[in-house]
C-alpha cells in the first residue's frame, strides 16, 4: 500500500527526472565528444528529442496532479461558493471527457505507426515507442482527472455531513 501511495504522489516526477537526466547526460557526452575528441554522435539529438516528447506528455499528467492545469479563474473567483463547486465539477467532467477522448484515440495513432513499421532515422528505434508517450500521458491524465473528480465528490459529501 505504501508503494502505491508513493507512486501516486511521485510517479510523474520520477519519469520526468529520469527523462531530464538522460537528456543532460547524453548532451554532456555529445559536447565532450564533439569539442574534446572532435567526433560527434549521430543519434544524440534524436534521443534527446524523444526524451523531451516523453517528458512533456508526462508533465501534462503531472500538471493535472498538481491542479496546475490551465484555466481562467478571474470570473470564477467572483462567483458564490456553491456556484464555484458546480462549475468545478462541470469543468472536471469536460476535462475528463477531453483527456479520455485523446487517450482513446492515441491507441489508434500508435496502431497506425505499428502498421507502417517506421523506425527513427538515427537510433533505428520503432516509432511506436515515441508515440506510446501519448498513450501514457493521456492515460495518466485521465486517471488524474478521475482522482480529482472523486476527491471533489468526497469533499462535498464530507462537507454535507
Amino acid at each position: 500500500m505504501k508503494v502505491l501511495k508513493f507512486l501516486d504522489r511521485h510517479f510523474e516526477e520520477i519519469l520526468m527526472v529520469l527523462s531530464l537526466t538522460c537528456i543532460i547526460v547524453v548532451m554532456l557526452f555529445q559536447i565532450v565528444r564533439r569539442y574534446v575528441f572532435n567526433n560527434s554522435l549521430t543519434w544524440s539529438e534524436e534521443f534527446c528529442r524523444y526524451c523531451y516528447i516523453w517528458m512533456m506528455f508526462v508533465a501534462f499528467s503531472y500538471s493535472i496532479h498538481l491542479k496546475a492545469d490551465l484555466r481562467v479563474d478571474a470570473v470564477v473567483s467572483l462567483l458564490p461558493q456553491g456556484v464555484k463547486a458546480v462549475l468545478e465539477l462541470i469543468t472536471l467532467l469536460i476535462c475528463l471527457a477531453i483527456t479520455g477522448f485523446l487517450f482513446y484515440h492515441s491507441f489508434g495513432a500508435v496502431a497506425a505507426v505499428v502498421k507502417t513499421g517506421e523506425k527513427s532515422a538515427a537510433l533505428h528505434l520503432p516509432m511506436q515507442v515515441v508515440y506510446t508517450a501519448s498513450v501514457v500521458g493521456y492515460g495518466c491524465g485521465t486517471l488524474r482527472y478521475i482522482q480529482r473528480l472523486i476527491g471533489l465528490i468526497a469533499a462535498r459529501k464530507e462537507a454535507e455531513t
